[in-house]
């Protein structure tokens, strides 16, 4: 079947367009390794999560259930009542996140199967220390209310590939391509996360070399699924009352700059490690991506 192609955003030569029918090679060559973004229009399509992840399905069966933010403890409830009539200059607070493997296991089945763009994936490999994924939370339930802004512009920890899928509302994101990453200001102690915050109204006295970037901004819907690169700066704001998940992957096309963040972090925890983890790391990208090529998961 034909890819159809709607263009949502341009600026400059950083083009983003939402696709349906998208074949996994076209994604694999334009996207997957090209380091390109997309909204691809029907990826979940088989998850029974588009229907079902509602507002007033999470209130009936999770209620009581308390999810803490920014400090704060909130029962899901509560939030979603808040959620609900939230506004853009009252919203609630930001991100509110679910865990789904380790703390709603049940809700597994609703988002399977894993997005056929999403594989093949590593994370789960037995061969991957996990420890060397440093925490990262790799499948997440996101609520939102309108004027609900991330608190800061960020690329996926670990450089991990992001997926986001919007089950309920509408989302504007902003995407920064990997290239004007000197333009962003990552902080020292989080060179992840951007210091400027606020990059619709940046303070370009603070930071004048953000006047350089090539923000691109645009809108998924419910059903689309956002194709986020693995160094591609983003942050996201709720235009309505919203329900994403958000899933992360890695690996052969981001596994080079995944050893990279793997050896920051042990330089800086565990430098006598580094070497003999960057070799280890180096041997098992080859066999996983031979495995890989015979459709053998390890």
């Amino acid at each position: 079947m034909t890819t159809q192609t709607v263009e949502l955003a341009r600026d400059k030569d950083i083009v983003v367009e939402k696709k349906y029918h998208l074949s996994y090679e076209e994604f694999k060559k334009k996207h997957l390794f090209g380091n390109y973004p997309v909204v691809i229009g029907d990826a979940c399509a088989a998850w029974s999560a588009k229907s079902k992840f509602t507002p007033a399905f999470f209130k009936e069966n999770y209620s009581d259930r308390e999810v803490s933010i920014a400090g704060k403890t909130y029962t899901l409830g509560d939030y979603i009542d808040w959620m609900m009539t939230g506004t853009e200059a009252n919203p609630a607070p930001y991100p509110c996140t679910l865990q789904i493997e380790s703390d709603y296991p049940e809700l597994m089945p609703d988002v399977l199967p894993r997005l056929k763009y999403a594989l093949p994936d590593r994370i789960k490999s037995k061969l991957l220390p996990n420890r060397l994924l440093s925490g990262a939370n790799t499948l997440e339930i996101f609520f939102g209310s309108p004027g609900a802004q991330f608190p800061y512009v960020h690329y996926d920890y670990m450089s991990l590939h992001a997926y986001i899928t919007q089950l309920y509302g509408q989302k504007e994101f902003t995407v920064i391509p990997p290239d004007q990453t000197p333009y962003v200001y990552p902080k020292p102690d989080n060179l992840w996360v951007s210091e400027v915050n606020d990059i619709r109204n940046p303070d370009l006295e603070k930071y004048p070399l953000f006047a350089k970037t090539t923000p691109v901004t645009f809108v998924v819907g419910p059903g689309e699924t956002l194709f986020i690169p693995c160094g591609w700066w983003h942050t996201a704001r709720s235009l309505t009352p919203t329900i994403s998940v958000a899933l992360d992957c890695l690996n052969a096309s981001n596994w080079t700059n995944f050893m990279h963040e793997v050896d920051m972090n042990m330089q800086e925890r565990k430098p006598r490690l580094a070497k003999a983890v960057q070799a280890y790391l180096s041997v098992l990208g080859g066999v996983l991506g031979t495995l890989e090529k015979a459709g053998v998961s390890a």
